[in-house]
This record gives structure tokens, C-alpha cells and sequence, in this order.
């Protein structure tokens, strides 16, 4: 992989019964400057290992932003048993910028 390229960040596997909020936490990026996220953010599931034909299923709801302005939030439910998802979290700022940030997890069979 390109030095470049988004590096995904691992989060705890999560089971196929399992409904939960994940996040992504993007005050490393924001606090220097004091930017906040706003507007609508984006986000998208993608198979990383395993096979799941609709991985964006597992995408409960809209995305929101943490009452602090600094994380994406999204529920989480179902999936494929030993299958690695890799959520891409997208997001404007007050500032202008637009932030994305990548995380994968696994999902075990229940």
C-alpha cells in the first residue's frame, strides 16, 4: 500500500447479533486549528476479507456527528460471520476542510 493511502484503523470484532454505535474520533485532526465537524456526514461499508454481496446492510440509519463536533457516529448491525468490514467515515468542517478517516473490524458469528 502507498505511504499515501488511508491506513484503517482496527476496532474490537463485533458479533452478528450485535447492535452498536461505532465511531470515529477526528480530534487529532480538529483540534490544532479549532475546526468542528458539520453538515451531513458520510458513511460507507466495504467488504475488507470474507465475502458479503450488500456490506453497506450493516449500515443501521444516517450517520450523525458527537455532540462536541470531534466524532462520526454510526449504528452497526448483522453481517457475515468471519467476514473483516471496513467502514470509510466522511465529513465537512466549519472551516471548509473535508475529513475521512477508514476503520475495520471484524464480525463473528453469534
Amino acid at each position: 500500500m502507498p505511504s499515501n493511502a488511508l491506513q484503517p484503523l482496527q476496532q474490537d470484532p463485533q458479533y452478528t447479533l450485535a447492535s452498536k454505535v461505532r465511531g470515529m474520533d477526528f480530534t487529532h485532526q480538529l483540534s490544532l486549528t479549532g475546526d468542528t465537524l458539520t453538515g451531513t456526514p458520510t458513511v460507507s461499508a466495504s467488504v475488507m476479507s470474507g465475502t458479503d454481496p450488500s456490506p453497506g446492510s450493516i449500515l443501521i440509519g444516517a450517520p450523525s456527528i458527537s455532540s462536541n463536533g470531534m466524532q462520526v457516529l454510526q449504528r452497526v448491525s448483522g453481517g457475515v460471520g468471519g467476514t473483516a468490514y471496513v467502514m470509510t467515515f466522511l465529513c465537512p468542517t466549519t472551516q471548509g476542510n473535508t475529513l475521512v478517516e477508514q476503520a475495520f473490524f471484524w464480525i463473528l458469528e453469534a
